[in-house]
């Protein structure tokens, strides 16, 4: 612990005060780009942040699950946070899981579709299994593996009792086969709702050519 000091003048500690807030305003202007990125990575640890509630059909949910630039011109769906650890303090009651693989058809054609599943029950099994996982590419490894084509996507929300949500990273970026335990985790919890929403017209429908008179 610090000896406190003697009490200094009025006049001495308003020009302190004064040579603080010219530290302050440079140190904003500049900045340090060592330390702008410890400050991103202290960030990151902390985890992911909270939103209003889980939303499948955001752009960023989107981008993860495939259909990059699906939900750039709505403006239904707000931008939402990046993927993060699930943050100290949060409870989870439930979680949302945003899934590709079903196709809808329609007047349109064929429509790719997102699944949004609402799990209810014991999310506490998950929650553990998504902390042990790695979510991170292996060291020395600048990037994931690219997502294959046909690869199964997922994208998870965890929601709390006030409906407030957090995405939270999964393993290999939600591409591919989930870990066992993360598998086991979501399986143990009750599916309580579930919407198909299309996103991309894959498969249009043909119409009749016009014909000449």
């Amino acid at each position: 612990m610090v000896a406190p000091r003697p009490r200094a003048p009025r006049a001495r500690l308003a020009g302190l005060a004064a040579l603080a807030l010219a530290a302050v305003l440079a140190a904003c202007s500049g900045g340090d780009p060592a330390s702008a990125g410890a400050d991103a990575a202290q960030r990151s640890a902390a985890g992911a942040s909270v939103s209003s509630g889980a939303d499948c059909l955001a752009p960023q949910v989107l981008t993860a699950l495939g259909f990059a630039g699906a939900g750039a011109g709505s403006t239904a769906h707000p931008d939402v946070p990046e993927v993060g650890p699930v943050p100290d303090g949060f409870t989870a009651v439930s979680a949302v899981l945003c899934t590709t693989g079903e196709t809808l058809t329609d007047a349109a054609g064929r429509w790719a579709a997102v699944t949004a599943t609402r799990l209810e029950g014991d999310v506490r099994p998950l929650v553990t299994a998504l902390s042990a996982a790695p979510t991170v590419p292996a060291s020395g490894t600048a990037t994931p593996a690219p997502c294959g084509t046909e690869a199964p996507r997922a994208d998870l929300w965890l929601v709390d009792a006030l409906g407030a949500a957090v995405r939270v990273a999964l393993p290999s970026g939600g591409c591919g086969t989930l870990p066992v335990a993360v598998s086991e985790g979501l399986d143990a919890l009750d599916a309580v709702d579930v919407e198909h929403y299309p996103v991309e017209l894959v498969g249009p429908r043909a119409t009749a050519s016009p014909t000449g008179s």
